[in-house]
């Protein structure tokens, strides 16, 4: 005698017998919306939107408070949003306490200057989820929050932030004045190497930036002044070989005044002083 075998113990149907069946309209009965919801494998997640409550909390010493923005996030998966929705607001009271009872610890063990330490320390301290057992099923919740000084240490606390930022500023001011400057003095040495010693040089520089031919003036002058300096010295040298009797060396101190003075452009008359304000005369 055969025994009539349940709806769990019956085989699985084969395809040829799944089609026949779905062209007869006798379709296997699906299961009901909750038992889907509740075999899903994903977290369904609600955070309520705007500000959470704030804790205020004492710090190290007593005498100033933490201000604490703390914000719940429920977890599931056993219910959907609706019903999540609902059981979280079930347990938000008793969520909350939890969360004030670990702020409270961790706050007393920092100064009220190490806000942001204290933040860190708070959120290690709620990272681990704790459960609730609704109607509906069991609901997950951890926290996040975020840490303020007391506004009384933020007052205090802002003179010294304003000057280490002037002081930052300053810093960032003056390497950036130093590369600016480097920049411009090499860029002026090879121009002012490029266009040489020669006076004409000078004269015509008044042709173009006053600026630019004052300063340019002043240079030519500074160079002829150690030129004529240096091969007066060189002619110096040459008469006092010469007046000792030594004149092979009285001699090629001569020649090495007139190479030095064809090598740069010195004539008999030597070099002209130019004028290192042009602009100042020509104004007046």
């Amino acid at each position: 005698m055969s025994s009539k075998k349940s709806e769990t113990d019956a085989p699985r149907r084969s395809l040829w017998r799944r089609l026949v069946d779905w062209f007869r309209g006798t379709r296997k009965e699906e299961p009901k919306p909750t038992e889907r919801i509740r075999q899903r494998l994903e977290d369904v997640v609600y955070q309520p939107s705007g500000d959470g409550p704030v804790v205020t909390a004492l710090c190290a010493g007593d005498v100033f408070e933490f201000q604490v923005h703390t914000h719940l996030v429920w977890s599931s998966r056993e219910m959907d949003y609706d019903e999540l929705t609902e059981q979280a607001g079930e347990f938000t009271s008793s969520a909350q306490d939890a969360v004030r009872e670990r702020i409270w610890e961790v706050a007393r063990t920092f100064s009220p200057y190490h806000s942001a330490a204290a933040e860190k320390a708070m959120q290690q301290a709620l990272d681990t989820d704790w459960c609730y057992s609704g109607d509906a099923g069991k609901v997950r919740c951890r926290a996040k929050v975020r840490v303020l000084p007391d506004p009384r240490v933020h007052e205090h606390l802002l003179p010294f932030a304003l000057q280490e930022l002037d002081v930052e500023a300053n810093a960032s001011l003056g390497l950036l004045r130093a590369d600016r400057f480097e920049q411009v003095t090499v860029r002026w040495r090879e121009l002012l190497d490029s266009l040489g010693h020669d006076a004409m040089v000078a004269y015509a520089t008044q042709l173009t930036d006053p600026a630019f031919a004052t300063v340019f003036a002043r240079f030519v002058n500074h160079r002829r002044a150690s030129v004529v300096e240096l091969a007066e010295v060189l002619r110096q040298a040459s008469k006092d070989h010469e007046h000792v009797g030594m004149y092979e060396f009285a001699n090629a101190y001569d020649k090495a005044v007139q190479a030095f003075c064809k090598q740069m452009g010195l004539d008999e008359g030597g070099w002209p002083v130019i004028d290192s304000e042009p602009a100042a005369k020509a104004g007046s």
